[in-house]
């Protein structure tokens, strides 16, 4: 037996045993419960047809990640229901006694605690590492799970539950649709060649149009969130990250769209520690936190809406596009690049001062602060990987 897979099969098990314990004992037995069966079909899986092969990421990727982007989706509808509250009003016996359900308690065990571990599986599944195809195992399986879940609650309590146009139903049967095409492709798959198929480059006209969209988008999310925070503060921050990465954008990939194979990797790992770094501000509610610093209310329910589903859905939806080297996705890309490189400081150099010189205080811990640099590294990393291929192409184009 190969060592390294023998020391990925024991890494899976023993981390697989100890967050299912940890959910078993703080949250309670249902979801605990939950991540127990996913685990074991997906390692069943993993172990009858995948263990010995590399998976097939051409196939595998694109489907993955469409799954995510859906179950941010889902929890989308499921925060417009209420569900927290429904399920422990309701559900209350497969909770822990001393475990209470609020937004909080919810977001971040059932929302960001399984995103987070998608998104890590979808760096290890499209940087090719034979582990990669448990994670994606892992995530059909447990998008499947999920999407039954959703249609027993809201089904079985349909006079009770608020369905919103049953969004969340219609949702859960694509959700589990996907997974389940995600599970035949693990079990049949298809040979396939890793291949750069040529791309042309966006016209100047494409390009323009593009530009006009963008501007427009950024226009229309700045103004919502100026009318939500009431401060340019967090408002120039997110703006001034989506134009300095138009303007990147602009000058590199939209004439020769990233490399996917090296830059969505980064992406997805990216990602993942973005959103870490939001359940750190949802933990210490950082809506609030702005709040006191300009004298402007932010609601819980706006910050959740626009920082936690709707953008998050965005931006892994960037990655489907960056892997399919459309225009969308590289801006994406630059917009989280410049963000994470110039904007994420601000938690440690920008807010922390501002409320320093306001409140007469010290120095002191501002939400977000703790993990607002983890995404600066993959940002780094992608920048360069970016300009080194940029460069090579005007190389390529001076010489010909």
């Amino acid at each position: 037996m190969d060592n390294s897979n023998t020391k990925s099969l024991l890494i899976v098990i023993s981390i697989s045993i100890t967050l299912s314990v940890l959910l078993l004992i703080h949250v309670g037995w249902a979801i605990g419960a939950e991540y127990t069966l996913v685990t074991v079909l997906a390692l069943i899986g993993w172990l009858t047809y995948s263990y010995r092969a590399v998976p097939r990421i051409d196939s595998l990727l694109p489907v993955y990640i469409i799954c995510i982007v859906l179950l941010i989706a889902l929890n989308t509808f499921r925060y417009t229901s209420e569900y927290a509250s429904f399920i422990a009003i309701h559900y209350s016996a497969g909770f822990a006694q001393d475990f209470v359900m609020s937004h909080t308690t919810w977001f971040v065990w059932m929302v960001g605690l399984p995103i987070v571990i998608l998104l890590l599986g979808g760096y290890f599944l499209s940087k090719g590492y034979r582990v990669g195809a448990f994670f994606a195992w892992w995530g059909y399986a447990y998008v499947a799970v999920e999407s039954v879940i959703q249609l027993l609650v809201e089904l079985r309590n349909y006079s009770l539950y608020a369905h919103h146009y049953l969004g969340g139903v219609w949702v859960a049967m694509l959700l589990f649709y996907l997974g389940c095409t995600g599970i035949l492709k693990l079990i049949r798959p298809r040979d396939q060649l890793r291949t750069h198929e040529p791309v042309q480059p966006l016209s100047r006209r494409k390009k323009n149009l593009w530009t006009i969209l963008i501007v427009t988008c950024i226009a229309i999310y700045g103004m919502t969130f100026y009318a939500q925070t009431g401060s340019l503060l967090p408002v120039g921050v997110i703006i001034g990250s989506m134009m300095g990465g138009l303007v990147c954008w602009r000058k590199t990939t939209s004439y020769v769209p990233a490399d996917p194979y090296t830059v969505v990797p980064l992406y997805l790992l990216l990602q993942a520690l973005f959103y870490i770094h939001v359940g750190e501000e949802v933990l210490t509610h950082f809506n609030q936190g702005i709040a006191s610093i300009t004298g402007q209310t932010w609601s819980d329910q706006d910050f959740d809406y626009l920082i936690t589903f709707i953008g998050p859905f965005f931006w892994v939806l960037g990655a489907y596009s960056l892997w399919k080297r459309q225009a969308f996705g590289n801006f994406i890309l630059w917009f989280m690049i410049v963000g994470m490189i110039l904007g994420e400081p601000t938690h440690l150099l920008v807010f922390p001062i501002v409320r320093m010189v306001q409140e007469g205080v010290g120095y002191e811990y501002f939400s977000g602060m703790y993990t607002a640099l983890f995404p600066m590294i993959p940002a780094i990393l992608s920048l360069i990987v970016i300009v080194k291929d940029h460069r090579k192409q005007k190389e390529m184009i001076v010489h010909d």
